[in-house]
């Protein structure tokens, strides 16, 4: 008789479709896609597929939804899986505004995470958003930076460093709107020096905001009496 030496190879990988010889080494191995699938439900991924299928929908026009197996087969997986951890990492204000921007401004995938690109959504935000929104992110974050430092919400202008007030300008954490418009402002601007002037002065340019609130005068006076009541 002669001895059949072909060994049969009925376990196969059904993601690259590598062949084993026993079910017990398919289980244990782990190739590229596999592994992808099985990150599938990570936070970094979600957020790399919502970006994915975003960006097919804004760039592309797609009127189909990509699937979770076309953003794991995409060359640029790793691309929109890291913006996903820099998203999580970043917590930008309005993520979906954030990642909109992004795609409508032809901002190259490579770049969707340096800090110049967040520069830029940052101070196109402060100029466009509506008063009322931009007021009420302002109070919150001065109210959670009262409980940190265990002082007195009123006393926010008066008590803040220059350095973190630049950083919180910067971030869209503080606007415009309640940095020009509330009776303590002028305390911190005067803290400043020429390099937190320069690093602030695009996204609390005065040239643009007087010109601003000409044009907005009820939300002017509407913010200004809420800053009033709220011992700013």
């Amino acid at each position: 008789m002669k001895t059949n030496t072909k060994m049969k190879q009925d376990f196969a990988c059904k993601f690259c479709g590598t062949k084993f010889h026993k079910e017990d080494t398919l289980s244990v191995h782990m190739c590229v896609k596999k592994r992808r699938h099985q990150e599938i439900d990570t936070a970094p991924s979600r957020f790399g597929l919502r970006t994915f299928q975003r960006f097919y929908q804004l760039s592309v026009k797609s009127k189909t939804l990509k699937t979770a197996d076309e953003f794991i087969n995409s060359q640029y997986y790793i691309d929109f899986v890291k913006f996903g951890n820099h998203l999580l990492t970043l917590k930008p204000i309005n993520p979906e505004q954030f990642t909109d921007f992004v795609i409508k401004n032809g901002v190259k995938l490579k770049d969707w995470t340096k800090d110049f690109v967040y520069d830029a959504y940052i101070e196109d935000l402060v100029k466009k958003e509506p008063a009322v929104a931009a007021t009420d992110r302002t109070i919150t974050e001065i109210m959670e930076w009262s409980e940190r430092n265990k002082t007195e919400f009123k006393n926010f202008f008066i008590e803040v460093t220059a350095n973190e007030a630049a950083y919180m300008i910067r971030t869209g954490k503080i606007s415009p709107w309640v940095l020009y418009l509330c009776e303590s402002g002028d305390i911190l601007t005067q803290k400043f020096n020429e390099d937190h002037a320069r690093i602030t002065s695009a996204f609390i340019d005065p040239g643009f905001w007087m010109k601003k609130f000409k044009k907005e005068s009820e939300d002017v006076d509407y913010i200004r009496n809420l800053l009033q009541a709220a011992g700013l």
